[in-house]
């Protein structure tokens, strides 16, 4: 484990124009109408993990780090089948959980999260595992098994207003394919359902190839380089949920009880693909004519990415929504929301990556590194707010 402290970034219209500087492009000018509102700086603070040592210390594949009320720290190696915990300085204190299908084991374990009486869920493809985190170990207390179909695994784990997991799978549309679906799981076992939408936006993205093969049918799916995600946040308070396509920051904030906000930021484009990025496209495309048997590449490169890369809540229930960085940027910025109220901006550094399922506080933020080698760590931002 590690501990360090860079030097802090520079100024607002600074990093504005350092991020159009390392793309390669024209350096945007400061936006005027950017609201006054508190700046939080974030510098690593903690790395676990090493190439060569103990094994609490050596990770197969991190899928997620977390933080219990204490400040421990959780970390899930999917591949060692395991969730790690250590105390707040990068000490090993125990682990839960081991191959395996019986009680207080797991297959693939992905994700963690508390329930509203502080028992700790791990889910897995199959079924979540509760335990009771103590001061030296975890007591096992029971597993839930999971009703949803075609299971969607990067997602927080995550609690109505009445207590209840919420799960998310795919469910028969109208049209015979299938859609998202967010299930409230009930104590005798039986779900309530809600459809979940993909923005217009996100499917112009996607193109759908039909195939046959050994006299079955299929369908290959292929995204254009680049082009609008549909990113989803859920974990919010009571259950709220948030949905936006990355290529226009225009989000939609989901209450519990079906009301929805609507949170719109400056109508500006994300950064301009770098020299690499392009190759990278162009690349790509070749290789989508090839594999979908087809004459002509299926999208054309953007100039741009879009200009939205994530949307996730923080465990106050406050939402990020965190903006796509430049090829090359050392900093990472995140506009965050009370509400639909734009309260805060948060910046770290681009190499921690928060992952599919971000855990972060109104001081910490968790994630990974990586390094050169390939090496993976746990690793803990700090956030300070500039003066």
């Amino acid at each position: 484990m590690s501990k360090r402290r860079p030097s802090r970034v520079g100024t607002w219209s600074a990093i504005l124009f350092c991020t159009g500087a390392c793309a390669g492009g024209d350096a945007p000018a400061p936006e005027a109408d950017v609201p006054a509102v508190p700046t939080f700086e974030g510098f690593v603070d903690l790395e676990i993990g090493e190439i060569d040592g103990d094994d609490p210390y050596l990770f197969s594949y991190i899928f997620s780090v977390a933080a219990d009320p204490l400040g421990r720290i959780l970390v899930t190696d999917s591949r060692a089948h395991e969730v790690r915990v250590f105390d707040p300085d990068g000490n090993f204190l125990f682990h839960l959980g081991g191959e395996g299908d019986g009680p207080g084991e797991f297959r693939f374990p992905c994700c963690v999260g508390f329930s509203p009486d502080g028992e700790l869920w791990v889910r897995e493809r199959p079924r979540y595992t509760v335990f009771e985190l103590e001061d030296s170990g975890a007591r096992y207390v029971r597993a839930v098994r999971r009703l949803a179909a075609g299971q969607l695994g990067a997602y927080p784990v995550a609690f109505d207003a009445d207590g209840r997991i919420i799960d998310l799978g795919l469910l028969p549309g109208s049209d015979g394919r299938f859609v998202e679906g967010r299930l409230h799981i009930n104590p005798d076992g039986s779900a309530d359902t809600v459809e979940v939408l993909e923005p217009a936006a996100a499917a112009e993205a996607r193109r759908t190839v039909e195939t046959e093969s050994n006299g079955r049918s299929g369908f290959l799916f292929f995204y254009r380089p680049y082009g609008p995600e549909w990113l989803r946040a859920y974990g919010g308070p009571e259950g709220v949920w948030a949905t936006a396509a990355s290529s226009a920051y225009e989000v939609e904030l989901h209450g519990p009880d079906g009301a929805i906000s609507q949170l719109t930021g400056p109508p500006t484009p994300g950064p301009p693909l770098s020299a690499d990025e392009m190759e990278y496209a162009r690349g790509r495309l070749e290789q989508d004519m090839e594999y979908g048997n087809v004459d002509a590449p299926m999208f054309d490169v953007p100039d741009s990415k879009p200009p939205l890369a994530a949307l996730f809540f923080d465990r106050v229930g406050r939402l990020w929504v965190q903006k796509t960085a430049a090829d090359g940027a050392e900093i990472i910025e995140a506009d965050v929301y009370e509400g639909d109220t734009l309260v805060a901006r948060y910046r770290w550094p681009s190499r921690v990556r928060p992952g599919p399922i971000p855990w972060v506080t109104e001081t910490m933020l968790y994630g990974t590194t990586t390094d050169s080698l390939g090496v993976q760590r746990a690793a803990r931002v700090r956030f300070e707010q500039r003066p």
